[in-house]
This record gives structure tokens, C-alpha cells and sequence, in this order.
């Protein structure tokens, strides 16, 4: 079995800031995290830009400086992080400016959140199934079931729904026979919005605020 100090990231997501949907006129969700209309006319790219919350305004930058552009368009499926991510990564690599993380990190940080095939929340499972990435970084998709209750006409009334996770794999997928005793817990990583469909063919997934992002 792998080690008990493990790493899951999990956030309530109704008390995360939900991504503006360019294509409707209000920002509309369902129970399960997922969008009501999920297509954009925009790219991906275009689609982080144009951010009515400007989560990605320091991402984008570090992008450019990687020339990543057309990668961001051309990937079937992109888990993007966001600005406060970038911040914690910061925090954690003790440096204080954009700069010394362009000198930090590879444009890998972000390719290790790209993929050549198109990924949805249908296709996951409650288990680790492993894809792999443009980094060639372990990775492994799953989702987490869970409810969200609410107090309605004086009874809790419980409203179920399923979180897209993205799994940094460490060693051997969890769950997986012949693992080493020394093999850490996979980091699992849910999504704070899920299955938006870009102009340029990217299944765009975005993952929530806290998180911890893999330093390549």
C-alpha cells in the first residue's frame, strides 16, 4: 500500500468563483459542475483570455513566454490552472516575480495538462484510468461522486454529483497490483468546471483554485 500522507485536494465547489460561459447570457450550472451550453465560439486560448474574472491573466503571460499559444488551441484536452495556482506554486518555490517562475519551471508545466485525446466526465470512472499526457508525466483520470445538500421545505434534500479529477500518478497508479511500500498517494485534483467545448477542438476542463501544480 502507499503512504497515508497523501494529497488530495478538495474544494466545495459552490464556494469557488465560477468561469464566465461567453456563449450564454448568464452564467448558468447545473448540479453536477457542468455547463449548460457548453460550447464557445472562441479558442481555447481566447476563451481563457476573455475571462470576465481574469483568472488567467498571469497564466497566459507565462504561456507567451513559452510560445504555447497554438499548443493551448491545438490540444484536444486541457486541464488549465489557474492565477492562484500559479501564485501558490510561487509561494512554494520561494520567488517573489513572474520572471524568476519563467526561470523556475519548463513549458512542461503546462503540457503535462494536455492531452491528444479528447477526455470528458463520461469517460472517467471512480478508479485511476492512466492517459498520457504531452509530458510524459504519469497521469490518470477519475471522478469523485458526491452530494450537495441543501435545506429545502424544512428537509435536507441531497443533490448528487460527479467532479472530473485529474491525478498526478505517483509511482503506480493507486488501486493497482504490485505496488511498492514506498510509493506516496497519488495527487488527485478535482475540476471546478468541466466540458467546455472550444472553437479550436480543445475539450477544455478547468481545475479548481487550490491547485498544487506539478513544478517541471
Amino acid at each position: 500500500m502507499k503512504k497515508i500522507n497523501k494529497l488530495l485536494i478538495k474544494l466545495s465547489l459552490l464556494m469557488l468563483i465560477p468561469l464566465a460561459v461567453i456563449s450564454c447570457k448568464k452564467d448558468k450550472y447545473l448540479t453536477d459542475g457542468g455547463l449548460e451550453n457548453p460550447n464557445t465560439p472562441l479558442s481555447t486560448y481566447d476563451y481563457l483570455k476573455n475571462n470576465k474574472y481574469h483568472q488567467f491573466d498571469t497564466v497566459l503571460m507565462l504561456a507567451d513566454h513559452f510560445n504555447l499559444k497554438d499548443s493551448i488551441n491545438n490540444a484536444k484536452t486541457f486541464f488549465a490552472f489557474t492565477d492562484m495556482s500559479l501564485r501558490l506554486l510561487i509561494t512554494n518555490l520561494k520567488i517573489d516575480s513572474l520572471s524568476q517562475l519563467e526561470d523556475s519551471v519548463t513549458q512542461n508545466l503546462f503540457r503535462q495538462y494536455m492531452f491528444r485525446q479528447t477526455i470528458n466526465l463520461s469517460q472517467a470512472t471512480l478508479v485511476e484510468v492512466p492517459y498520457t499526457n504531452d509530458a510524459g508525466v504519469k497521469s490518470a483520470i477519475k471522478y469523485t461522486a458526491a452530494n450537495q445538500v441543501v435545506y429545502l421545505d424544512g428537509a435536507n434534500v441531497a443533490f448528487p454529483y460527479n467532479t472530473l479529477d485529474y491525478v498526478k500518478v505517483n509511482g503506480a497508479v493507486d488501486g493497482s497490483s504490485g505496488i511498492s511500500a514506498t510509493d506516496s498517494v497519488d495527487i488527485v485534483i478535482p475540476c471546478q468546471t468541466t466540458g467546455i467545448k472550444t472553437s479550436s477542438g480543445t475539450t477544455l476542463h478547468v481545475l479548481v483554485n487550490n491547485a498544487t501544480l506539478n513544478k517541471l
